[in-house]
């Protein structure tokens, strides 16, 4: 087999034990990441999977979709939190493209290491993400989605909404156009302009995107 390197992402649903409707919000989990396979399926080597309950994980080819299928994920999900752990490396079993379960390699041991990390060092709550693959280059890579982390913690409900409405319209880049959006919320041009400016939602977009294609280099593709 192949031993080309590939994105191994754990994560898993924060405080998730102290939720009351746990099962109910399990198969939701459950369907939305059904929705993932479909949305992402190019980018996809072995399905999102839910492998512990509460966790769940997947293998992916380095791509410049990477945090934009995150953020999909955790915005389907919103209120209920999710903790990421991504992993760069090779994989040394099989892959079964239905099911991740079973396949190792370093990729998914930086990635069980990056979702301990982040368990353990995220700046009082606000760092949800964190990425491992052994390179010079990861300190930059955490300290960039611990500072873009930090900014979507501080987001008001308006503000998150305008990322949620640019994933739901496919619009997931920084030169998204404010009058179409404006439009789809409903609000005037200048309003949108005072929430964009306000929530720093470009650079933020910037960022991320930014990140995804760094660490698809990094991938070799």
């Amino acid at each position: 087999m192949e031993k080309q390197n590939l994105i191994a992402i754990i994560g898993d649903l924060i405080n998730s034990k102290s939720i009351e409707n746990r099962f109910e919000v399990q198969e939701k989990l459950k369907g939305i990441l059904d929705v993932a396979n479909l949305q992402y399926k190019e980018y996809i080597v072995s399905k999102w999977t839910i492998t512990l309950g509460d966790e769940f994980q997947v293998l992916i080819k380095p791509n410049s979709k990477l945090f934009e299928m995150l953020d999909f994920i955790s915005y389907k999900m919103y209120p209920y939190e999710i903790r990421y752990g991504i992993g760069l490396g090779a994989i040394k079993t099989k892959i079964n493209y239905e099911n991740s379960i079973g396949a190792d390699g370093p990729a998914y041991w930086n990635a069980r290491a990056a979702i301990e990390f982040i368990h353990d060092n995220n700046n009082y709550g606000t760092s949800k993400t964190a990425f491992i693959s052994g390179d010079k280059s990861d300190e930059v890579i955490n300290n960039l989605l611990a500072y873009t982390d930090w900014m979507k913690e501080r987001w008001t409900d308006s503000q998150r909404a305008i990322l949620h409405h640019l994933i739901d319209a496919n619009m997931y880049d920084e030169k998204f156009e404010q009058k179409k959006l404006a439009e789809i919320l409903d609000i005037s041009r200048s309003a949108m302009s005072r929430r964009v400016k306000s929530s720093g939602i470009k650079l933020y977009l910037s960022s991320k995107n930014s990140l995804a294609r760094c660490i698809k280099n990094m991938g070799g593709f």
